[in-house]
This record gives C-alpha cells, structure tokens and sequence, in this order.
C-alpha cells in the first residue's frame, strides 16, 4: 500500500546497493512517499523486482545494472539518473561490502582492498559525480556506515576501518557542502538481517539461525534490527523535518554500543 506521507514528492533519489537489503528497503520508502528512484545493484533480477515495486507503490523508477566500484558504471549510472529525472536531489550511498574475518597475524592484503574499494573509494567517487548536481537542488546526502566503525573487534579491521574512514569523509563532505545548502549524514545500523551476511552461510534459514543468536548476545535490546527500523530512520534524515541535521553520524544499533 502505498504511503499517504508524501514527503518525497518530485524529489529524485539515487541509492547504490539497491537490488536487496536496506537498499531496497530504502528505495520502497522513498517510492511509497512520491519519489523517483534510480537503482543499482550487481543483481539485474533483483534491481528489476525493486523497480517494479517502487511502481506499485506509487512511486517512478529506473535501475543501472553493475559493479559500484566500477568508474564506467558510475558514470552510466549518474547519467541516466539526468537522463531520465533531470535531476538528483538525494543520494543514498548504501552499497558495502564485508568479507571472511582474518586478524593481523594472517593478513589479506587483497581482502582489505577489496572492502576498501566498495565501501570508501566508491562513496568518494559518487560523492564527486552528484555533488554538483545536489548543490543545484539543495538537497542531501546519507551515508550508510556501520556500527563497527566505533568499536574495535578482532578480524574485523578491513571492514571496521573502511567504515571509520567513511564516518570522516560523512564529516569532512558535510563541512565542505553546508555554505552550498547541502546536508550530510551518515547512519551506523546494528545487526539487520539482510543479505549482507551471505558471507556467514549460502542457506538462508542457516543465516538466520545464527543471525539470531549473534543479535541476542551483541544488541542491549536482545535482538536484531528490521529493515523498516532503518527505512523509517533515513527518511527522516533525508526530510525536511531533519533540516537542521548534518555532519552527523547516528548509531540505529538496538543498543550495541551499551552493550
């Protein structure tokens, strides 16, 4: 059912990592609120069942099928987001990427780069292309970052630091766009389900067996997050009711932080 908010009215949203997870779960939101959505994603399929319930849903949509960390496909992407909408007012920059833990001790060079490339070099790289055109409309930015990039955990470094790092340059692009109207946030979700964690175990009843275990003993609430935890959250950020919100990095962790 589509939303009777409608916040995102003729506003155009661009969100990377969108085919599933909290980047479809955005993308519906948005849809269901009166935007215009461009999608991506490595997953084709995925990108055109998003799409087409971002329609159902009242909203209009478009997808780019691809790598982010691809220069090409950035480009595609943000030329057809122009090319079909004439504009972008929001960028969502959800794409990540987490691999198998190692510690110093047995480091994986490849590993730490590969995270790196997905999670900051590509975010810097989308910063650069929709900047120019945000200023024009005076709109916002949304990172999403990770919990982890607060708390040292073994094995996690590769993801943990690409994160941090991804929380300063929420902080630095905020500094540098705000005299231009420009609002930049970053958001740190907890534990949520999705298929971010594919890397655990290909069976999706195994990673949900696990994910719930692994959420009941690391969130102070006992539980994982929903996806619709974080969909409401980012909404609000991108509204106007957050207008005096940027530079900000906000934990939507369920209490890991406390725990």
């Amino acid at each position: 059912m589509a939303s009777t908010n409608k916040r995102f009215e003729g506003k155009v949203v661009l969100i990377t990592g969108s085919s599933t997870g909290l980047g479809a779960g955005f993308a519906k939101g948005f849809a269901a609120e009166g935007a215009s959505v461009s999608l991506t994603g490595r997953n084709a399929k995925g990108l055109e069942e998003v799409a087409a319930e971002c329609k159902s849903l009242g909203g209009k949509a478009v997808f780019t099928a691809g790598d982010i960390t691809s220069d090409v496909l950035r480009k595609k992407l943000v030329q057809k987001t122009l090319s079909e909408f004439g504009k972008i007012d929001i960028l969502i920059n959800n794409a990540g990427l987490d691999l198998p833990a190692n510690t110093i001790l047995e480091p994986n060079y490849e590993t730490f780069d590969t995270i790196h490339n997905v999670n900051l070099r590509s975010v810097y790289h989308m910063l650069g292309l929709c900047a120019p055109e945000i200023v024009k409309t005076k709109g916002n930015i949304i990172n999403i970052s990770s919990v982890g990039a607060f708390k040292g955990l073994p094995g996690l470094s590769a993801y943990a630091t690409s994160k941090a790092g991804l929380d300063m340059l929420t902080r630095c692009v905020a500094a540098e766009l705000a005299p231009h109207g420009v609002r930049v946030n970053g958001v740190n979700p907890g534990g949520v389900l999705t298929d971010f964690y594919r890397f655990v175990s290909p069976d999706k009843e195994k990673q949900a067996e696990l994910f719930k275990v692994f959420s009941e003993s690391i969130h102070a609430m006992g539980r994982g997050g929903e996806i619709q935890e974080l969909v409401n959250y980012v909404l609000f950020v991108a509204s106007n009711e957050a207008s005096f919100m940027t530079g900000t990095n906000v934990p939507v962790d369920g209490g890991f932080l406390i725990k």
